[in-house]
């Protein structure tokens, strides 16, 4: 008989081969053809939100009270490899990484197990139950997992459930949270920032932002020679503005070098060298921050004399130079850290990469 992946499910293909005779035998490999199962291999990334935490022998709160229940999204990246319904790979959460084996069937349900961390680190990892539906470029579902402190620090361990969504390769995306949309030249849109955005989870460190700051991120595609100004303005809070390339590495931010009321709108200027895409993320200064506000971006012609003499910023091989901005106000925490080093999230530089033997 022809079974699936040891589930005891049978194949409407494998039973018609075998019926027919088929002059080789009934093979795993004839059945797991390329295209029969829907393609979930590559790199995924996501934001995900806690809707039950149990703590298991601790009664120290702050597990479950404060990193999940603080309204903070936490960031998870998944590397797989497929072949046929067979999946394995990499799993990352912060500086925490592991590997993951599973499969997908062909309604596109993924279903994993694995464990992230392991006895050198500060927390382990190990799910429970992990099952996913593929849409498109798109992994929904949902996880539970049990988390166990190796340090010693106080919440031993609790066993969490949570929802998640995952994007793509792709998809166009900064710290798991995908693109909203696509801001044009000489244009602007209007939005808010509100509880069910994306948020910086704690210990999760971006240059400027601090850990549970809300956020939403928009592309946008300036053509070579163009100078363009981008202002993030709200009457409701506090506007603050980073930009990155699409590998998500953010080059510039800003915070009050706008004009508008109580001069706290953020703006600066992108000089593009070669035709380039950007990300632009729209956020509060202060985390908890909400509201309404206004993203825009103006073609300048020609550029005014402040972008012609002004210094730039421009990382080694970079194609777009920001001018102006970076304006801080003192009495937020420094480098986005709100807890000690042992109970922090730090994202791996760069695409995640498994660890060497």
């Amino acid at each position: 008989m022809c079974l699936w992946n040891g589930r005891y499910r049978w194949l409407g293909l494998a039973l018609l081969v075998c019926t027919l005779g088929a002059a080789t035998a009934c093979q795993e490999d004839d059945v797991f053809l390329p295209g029969v199962f829907p393609n979930a291999s590559g790199f995924w990334s996501g934001q995900y939100r806690v809707s039950g935490c149990a703590l298991s022998g601790s009664s120290d709160p702050f597990f479950c009270d404060e990193v999940f229940f603080n309204g903070a999204s936490l960031i998870l990246e998944l590397e797989l490899d497929q072949s046929g319904g067979q999946l394995s790979g990499w799993i990352y959460q912060g500086e925490l990484v592991g590997d993951v084996v599973g499969a997908v069937d062909q309604d596109g349900v993924v279903t994993l197990d694995g464990v992230i961390g392991g006895l050198g680190d500060d927390f382990i990892t190990t799910i429970l139950a992990w099952q996913a539906g593929l849409l498109g470029d798109t992994l929904l579902g949902s996880w539970r997992f049990w988390v166990e402190d190796n340090a010693g620090q106080g919440f031993g361990a609790a066993t969490v459930d949570a929802w998640l969504t995952l994007y793509g390769p792709s998809v166009v995306k900064f710290f798991g949270c995908a693109a909203e949309g696509e801001l044009g030249t000489d244009t602007q849109l209007s939005d808010g920032l509100d509880g069910t955005d994306c948020q910086l989870a704690t210990g999760m460190y971006v240059e400027g932002m601090e850990d549970g700051a809300s956020f939403d991120v928009y592309s946008f595609t300036g053509a070579a020679g163009d100078s363009i100004e981008i202002t993030l303005r709200s009457e409701d809070f506090d506007a603050f503005m980073l930009v990155a390339y699409t590998d998500e590495e953010v080059f510039w931010w800003d915070d009050d070098s706008g004009v508008g009321t109580g001069g706290t709108d953020a703006a600066f200027t992108l000089v593009f060298d070669v035709s380039e895409t950007v990300l632009l993320i729209a956020s509060s200064y202060w985390p908890g921050e909400t509201g309404a506000y206004t993203l825009g971006a103006e073609l300048l012609e020609p550029p005014p004399t402040a972008v012609r003499t002004a210094p730039a910023a421009r990382e080694p091989g970079g194609r777009v130079r920001a001018l102006g901005g970076r304006v801080g106000k003192q009495g937020r925490q420094d480098e986005g850290a709100s807890e000690s080093p042992g109970r922090r999230f730090r994202r791996l530089a760069g695409r995640a990469k498994g660890p060497t033997e």
